[in-house]
């Protein structure tokens, strides 16, 4: 039985305090559609690659706190297709998917249950067409988990879905792209893509709460919404 949700991921997933406001990591809207006695556990880190995760002993802590009763969900990507940092960079069909399973082992061996998630697409149009910033990344987690025999959830289409579907200019409040004094008078603007403000932290949460439950697992940690 599951009595815990431990989140390994990076700055899209990361929980963030009142300093960093508005910006909202997704599995702080998550608690909305969990029972009260489901906890979360927050181990994603701002930055983080599978790389630099593993290699910044941020998976060998993480893995001193799972147990069996653990769900435990990683999403990856944004930093490992950045080429130009060769402390994070990793091929999308060689390290990352040798990270991926790593991971994945070292939890299995703790008894705990896997999730791999894809990254949640970014906000980047052109000529009206939501562009792929993610490249091979995606479909190379997919198949990771189709080897290792764990579910994946697509958050990667499933939130290109709703971006969508909300178009190009109403798309913009789930992102931290938002004009200066919006909040107060001595916060600036942004013109920020990829992290979330709260309407899309909810929005990548319902898309993983609704996944969830149309296959069916661990129906029973949610609250009927």
């Amino acid at each position: 039985m599951i009595k815990r949700i431990v989140t390994l991921g990076d700055s899209t997933m990361q929980f963030n305090n009142h300093t960093k406001f508005p910006q909202t990591g997704w599995p702080q809207a998550l608690v909305r559609f969990l029972r009260d006695d489901i906890n979360i556990l927050n181990l994603a880190k701002n930055g983080r690659s599978t790389k630099s995760f593993i290699e910044q002993g941020l998976f060998s802590e993480a893995l001193k706190y799972i147990d069996e009763s653990d769900l435990v969900l990683i999403e990856f990507g944004h930093n490992d297709l950045k080429i130009q940092d060769p402390l994070r960079y990793t091929t999308a069909y060689g390290t990352y998917q040798d990270n991926l399973r790593f991971m994945v082992n070292e939890i299995k061996k703790k008894k705990a249950e896997v999730i791999l998630l894809t990254s949640i697409t970014e906000r980047k149009f052109e000529n009206g067409v939501l562009l792929n910033t993610l490249g091979e990344y995606p479909q190379a987690l997919k198949s990771v988990a189709a080897e290792l025999g764990v579910v994946c959830i697509d958050l990667f289409e499933k939130t290109r879905e709703v971006v969508n579907k909300e178009g190009e200019e109403k798309s913009k409040r789930f992102y931290m792209n938002f004009e200066p004094g919006l909040y107060d008078n001595k916060l600036e603007g942004s013109e920020d893509d990829t992290h979330l403000r709260y309407d899309g932290a909810f929005m990548v949460a319902n898309c993983f709460y609704k996944e969830m439950k149309n296959i069916g697992l661990h129906t029973d940690i949610f609250i009927e919404a």
